[in-house]
């Protein structure tokens, strides 16, 4: 995928901003709800909780009417979406629509689909989350020397790589081993912090959260490594608002909870445009602003009649949070809001700079 499309999901924004009009530009579609592992840390549960699953046929005409609606970006997730039989082919007719595509794996399978996809997808995020034995405890005996192969792969087919790391407690010393794995690697390091676990359909537990000090310690140091040159993906002013988050117990803020806060503290937010500009559909069709809100909120389904456009256009009518700690899902917002700095960081990041 070529800068091109970048600046083409740019002047959609920009246009969408101007005209005031809502439309599902970027989409995170988790395409299946299976996965090939159980890390404990996972938000979905997945390969735990078993939903219905989008046929091929379902998926593709979604694809056709997320064209016709704007829709410039895709990312690709799960579950594991390498684990789908029919990835490969999915990924192809993204890429025949014209869509800037990124797909998120735990790296396991992707040597399997790596040659059909190099031309296809503009990012790939592998997780990883620690030293071998953090790592390994995190997820599965052996699933770190995976993950290396896989960058290893992606590079062998010139895909770019970015990886993705959530700050849990055995993971949170790790901070300098993972950014300096990246360097030596030649790719990007991303770092997010844990949010509350889907159980099921409809409820939601708390994740493994820590205290505010130790987050609002790692986040300093990831902060402070990247003013150095670490080749870290997320805007500076995406890390200051978590840094100065009001509490990590509650990772969502309401209209009424911002109105609380000190002003001071207000200026640091980011503002959300999930549901505006952008929107998540999870494995069996549900359309919800973001993965978080996932089973918060009566969401519509592609497979209703009004389709993509019916349920996107039913999240305008919903009352839902203002703001998250989530640092993925304020970088998103910050592309969105076009902040200068967050535009050029996306630029800069394309072109391989620091």
């Amino acid at each position: 995928m070529s800068l091109i499309n970048k600046v083409r999901l740019g002047s959609s924004l920009l246009g969408s901003k101007l005209s005031g009009h809502s439309a599902p530009l970027i989409i995170n579609w988790a395409i299946t709800g299976k996965c090939n592992l159980r890390c404990t840390h996972c938000y979905g549960s997945y390969g735990r909780v078993q939903n219905e699953e989008l046929n091929f046929d379902t998926i593709t005409k979604t694809i056709d009417e997320a064209r016709e609606l704007g829709t410039k970006r895709i990312t690709i997730e799960g579950g594991e979406p390498l684990v789908r039989q029919d990835v490969a082919e999915i990924i192809a007719y993204i890429s025949k629509a014209g869509m800037e595509m990124s797909l998120c794996t735990n790296g396991v399978l992707l040597g399997r689909y790596a040659e059909k996809i190099k031309d296809k997808i503009d990012l790939v995020v592998l997780s990883l989350d620690g030293t071998e034995a953090h790592h390994d405890k995190i997820r599965v005996a052996g699933n770190f020397k995976k993950v290396m192969e896989a960058i290893e792969t992606a590079k062998q087919n010139k895909l770019r790589v970015l990886l993705f790391s959530c700050l849990i407690d055995e993971n949170m010393a790790d901070i300098d081993y993972l950014v300096k794995l990246a360097e030596e690697k030649g790719v990007k390091s991303a770092f997010n912090i844990a949010v509350s676990k889907l159980k099921g359909t409809d409820k939601r537990e708390d994740g493994l959260k820590l205290s505010d000090e130790t987050y609002r310690q790692a986040i300093g140091r990831v902060i402070e490594l990247k003013s150095k040159g670490a080749p870290i993906y997320y805007s500076d002013r995406n890390f200051n608002q978590a840094l100065c988050w009001p509490t990590f117990s509650s990772e969502k803020l309401f209209g009424a909870d911002i109105e609380k806060l000190q002003a001071a503290q207000r200026k640091t937010l980011v503002r959300c445009f999930a549901g505006k500009h952008f929107c998540y559909i999870e494995s069996s069709g549900g359309v919800y602003p973001c993965y978080q809100t996932v089973g918060t909120l009566p969401a519509g389904n592609i497979k209703d009649a009004g389709g993509l456009k019916g349920a996107f256009e039913k999240l305008s009518k919903l009352d839902y949070c203002k703001a998250c700690y989530n640092v993925t899902l304020s970088e998103l917002n910050l592309q969105c809001s076009l902040d200068i700095k967050s535009v050029l960081k996306v630029g800069a990041n394309y072109l391989g700079k620091k």
